[in-house]
C-alpha cells in the first residue's frame, strides 16, 4: 500500500462525515480516492475534477504569494457551502489532497447555523504523520 492509499484511508477512517477523500496530482488528475459506501455525490465527479484543476492551479498561486510575503507557508484551503465543506491540502510538491466533508449542523435549532468545525489539527497531523514515510 502506498502512503498516498494509507493517508486516504486514516482519513476516512478518522471522522464518518468525511464523504470523499480523493489524491490528485498538480495538474489535477485524481491519482486516488476513497469515497464512503453510503453517501451519494452532492457534486458530479466531472464537476469535482474540474474543481481540482483549478485548486491546482490556485496553490501554485498560494505559494508564490507565500514566496514573495512573510506570511508563512500556505497549510489548507477551505470552501463552504450550507451542506458540505470542500477542502485542499498540499501533500507535497506534487501532489493534494482533497476532501469532501459533510456541513450539516449536528442538531437543528432556531438560531443560525453555519456547519460543522472541521478537524483541521487532527487532519493536518495525519497528513503530516503519513508524510514521514516518504
Amino acid at each position: 500500500m502506498s502512503r498516498y492509499e494509507k493517508l486516504l484511508n486514516m482519513i476516512m477512517d478518522f471522522n464518518s462525515s468525511i464523504r470523499l477523500a480523493i489524491i490528485s496530482d498538480t495538474s489535477g488528475e485524481i491519482l486516488w480516492n476513497a469515497k464512503r459506501k453510503d453517501t451519494t455525490l452532492k457534486i458530479p465527479l466531472s464537476e469535482t475534477k474540474k474543481a481540482l484543476r483549478r485548486e491546482a492551479s490556485d496553490w501554485v498561486e498560494r505559494c508564490k504569494l507565500e514566496d514573495r510575503n512573510d506570511i508563512g507557508r500556505a497549510m489548507y484551503n477551505i470552501s463552504s457551502f450550507e451542506k458540505i465543506k470542500r477542502i485542499s491540502i498540499p501533500i507535497d510538491a506534487f501532489h493534494l489532497l482533497f476532501i469532501s466533508v459533510d456541513n450539516e449542523p449536528l442538531t437543528k435549532s432556531k438560531t443560525k447555523s453555519y456547519g460543522k468545525l472541521v478537524e483541521m489539527g487532527k487532519i493536518m497531523s495525519i497528513v503530516d504523520f503519513v508524510n514521514t514515510f516518504e
